[in-house]
């Protein structure tokens, strides 16, 4: 079963528990992939926006997770923050190609589920002293799971937070959260990132160092001499990007290339209702079988690249 095939019947599958759906458009792996994420009565929601940080609003300990790369697949979805509910589509490069990442030896695609945390917003107006950087890079926080989950792009995930990299990305702020979801078995005694094994660690670090050298890019720069951040400074973090959020989604600070339409947000500018052209606007589901990849798009297809 192809992964497309096998992602529409995980994610028709995870509805019940979640509360969450996915309405696919298109085929994986082409320019006419979109899909949108819908709350339990089909209404289209916003991942950005709309699904809350924390599941349980008196729980702290816990927070949602949006994966947008599955662990062990190559095609770099992300969510369309321009665009409203801010549906998932793959990302193409500056020469209108699919964007694919490479294989990294020992890998196969991303070694771990890759997404973002709903309700964050790395604000870029705000720099950081510590790594010299000019502010965020207008996206919602980057998170990793270390988990044997490997699920689905549009899957809302449970986890557990651990600590963080701060990767340097043209003189921004990337920070890149690590979690487990809390329905693995080492989640119970994974409490900070020091209690994550020292080989792991050193994988996280390693690859996301050297992950787009093989597309023709330098390694990547970190903060804080390369160091992971522990859980406290994380989750003060994660806080204080929640803070921003607000800020953003209620209108205070304005970003032209974000779009905030959404359902849920109580007192929010562009909150729409469900009956409302918006929701009318968002097409059909259409899904399709996922695409052959181009024996070319991935530069590292047929081997390994040893980094």
């Amino acid at each position: 079963m192809k992964f497309a095939t096998i992602a529409l019947a995980l994610a028709t599958a995870a509805s019940a528990v979640s509360g969450y759906k996915v309405r696919q458009i298109g085929a994986y792996n082409t320019k006419d992939y979109i899909a949108y994420l819908e709350n339990d009565d089909g209404t289209p929601i916003s991942p950005f926006h709309d699904v809350p940080l924390y599941p349980n609003a008196n729980d702290d300990s816990v927070f949602n997770m949006i994966v947008e790369i599955p662990r062990g697949q190559n095609a770099k979805v992300e969510i369309q923050k321009d665009q409203e509910f801010n549906p998932f589509a793959q990302k193409v490069s500056k020469h209108d190609k699919l964007k694919f990442i490479a294989n990294i030896y020992p890998w196969h695609g991303y070694p771990w589920s890759y997404g973002s945390i709903p309700q964050t917003w790395e604000n870029p107006h705000v720099p950081n002293k510590e790594a010299g950087t000019k502010g965020g890079d207008n996206d919602p926080l980057d998170i990793i799971d270390i988990s044997a989950e490997s699920g689905f792009p549009g899957q809302v995930r449970q986890v557990k937070l651990l600590g963080g990299l701060l990767m340097v990305d043209d003189d921004t702020t990337d920070w890149k959260i690590v979690a487990i979801d809390v329905n693995d078995e080492r989640a119970s005694r994974y409490n900070d990132i020091t209690d994550v094994e020292q080989k792991i660690r050193d994988d996280i670090q390693h690859w996301f160092k050297v992950y787009k050298v093989p597309q023709g890019d330098g390694e990547n720069e970190f903060g804080y001499d390369g160091d992971f951040q522990n859980r406290q400074t994380v989750d003060h973090l994660l806080k204080e990007s929640h803070g921003y959020w607000n800020l953003l989604i209620n209108g205070t600070i304005k970003a032209d290339d974000i779009e905030t339409i959404n359902v849920s947000v109580q007192g929010s500018k562009n909150q729409v209702k469900a009956n409302s052209e918006e929701c009318k606007d968002v097409p059909k589901a259409d899904a399709e079988p996922d695409a052959k990849i181009d024996s070319d798009a991935i530069p590292t297809k047929k081997a390994w690249a040893i980094l």
